[in-house]
């Protein structure tokens, strides 16, 4: 492998190949080494590209490790940026399916598994596939595997309903060469995975999911490090609803049905904003009300009852809405865990409903005023 002070690029000129893989990295990937062994081992066709920008020093000492003649390396000793890099090795590559992984995910032990990729593609366009991360002890990795589990749902309901899917999750996703051609790659933008399907999804793309090929996502047990990330992805989302939002409403108001049940798994916690419209404080109120009169003529202790009704009307119903939202999303949940493999525990389930994605919820709000009212045009972290 040869590295000169500012790129490395090298190319086997020869025939199409079935499928070429993608896997941008910055600075380091501890998950590199068990990828590249996995999917070098696949008996198909392939060619496998690794693009790394500004590696640190130890990880250019892993490279050298890493090299074989099935993989070819890309080292950029500036920091270029995903979509610049990825479209300039797409450039190099000969493959009929392009395979985009992000260099945080782990790649089962299935020797099938780019062949069963390449199978799926056959029948679509863009290929979204199963995101799992792997609960580990930490806060934030239980709770990142129900936010990937509502990632999941969103994707196989628009691919079972629909069809065609406005985004995609881009630690791992395949598209068909031609589709890639015809949208001209990817743009520099914040959320460049999301804006590609976009415009792909407008392209009267078709779009599939699957689960049965799989990765594993490692996710950020720092809270900084976490924020940082949610923040990106909140100002990301903004700034393509900003771009989008009209050519895309369009196409909501057609298919209602398929968009609003993703809506509501990727934000539960919209579900208590609409019963809060649904369930009116007079109506709670109303109903304590009769019911202390009740007592009263009973027991004759009408004023204590009067008094408490006034003062727990309205706890009473965000209490009733709260619990009604969690119940119901509980049920939706469990159905859909057992459907797609993942596994539902009720008190992580309570935990995430009740203050992870209320978190998530605020930070997208933060995001969208920050992008549509005070006109902020990047996240942090992000390289154009």
């Amino acid at each position: 492998m040869r590295i000169n002070p500012v790129s490395l690029l090298y190319f086997t000129e020869g025939l199409a190949v079935d499928i070429s893989i993608f896997i941008p990295v910055y600075k380091e990937s501890n998950q590199l080494a068990g990828m590249l062994k996995e999917l070098s081992s696949q008996n198909v066709s392939k060619e496998i590209f690794v693009t790394v920008d500004q590696p640190t020093e130890e990880f250019s000492e892993e490279i050298k490790q890493l090299d074989n003649e099935s993989v070819q390396f890309i080292v950029n000793k500036e920091r270029i940026g995903k979509a610049n890099v990825l479209n300039s090795t797409f450039k190099l590559s000969s493959g009929k399916v392009l395979l985009f992984l992000d260099s945080d995910v782990g790649i089962p032990n299935d020797p099938d598994y780019l062949r069963k990729i390449i199978m799926e593609m056959q029948q679509t366009d863009i290929l979204d596939i199963k995101k799992q991360v792997t609960k580990g002890k930490s806060f934030l990795s239980k709770m990142a595997y129900y936010e990937y589990f509502t990632f999941n749902v969103s994707a196989w309901i628009s691919s079972r309903y629909m069809h065609k899917c406005p985004a995609v999750n881009g630690a791992a996703f395949a598209i068909k060469r031609e589709m890639f051609e015809k949208i001209h790659g990817f743009r520099t933008a914040v959320a460049e995975d999301i804006d590609l399907a976009t415009r792909a999804f407008l392209a009267d793309s078709s779009f599939a999911y699957t689960h049965d090929v799989e990765v594993k996502n490692e996710v950020h047990s720092d809270w900084h490090k976490w924020f940082t990330q949610r923040r990106r992805w909140a100002i990301g989302q903004a700034l393509w609803l900003k771009e989008w939002y009209k050519l895309l409403a369009r196409r909501f108001i057609k298919k209602p049905q398929v968009f609003l049940p993703g809506l509501f798994f990727l934000y539960p916690s919209v579900v208590v904003f609409l019963l809060s419209a649904v369930i009116p404080g007079l109506w709670v109120y109303n109903s304590l009300l009769v019911f202390s009169l009740f007592l009263s003529v009973k027991f004759n202790i009408a004023l204590p009852l009067l008094l408490l009704s006034l003062g727990t009307a309205d706890m009473l119903k965000i209490l009733l809405i709260s619990m009604s939202g969690f119940a119901f999303t509980a049920a939706v949940f469990y159905g859909f865990a057992r459907k797609l493999g993942f596994h539902i525990k009720l008190h992580e389930l309570f935990v995430y409903y009740f203050f992870y994605s209320s978190i998530w919820m605020i930070i997208i709000i933060v995001g969208h005023i920050q992008v549509f009212a005070l006109g902020k045009k990047a996240g942090p972290g992000w390289k154009t």
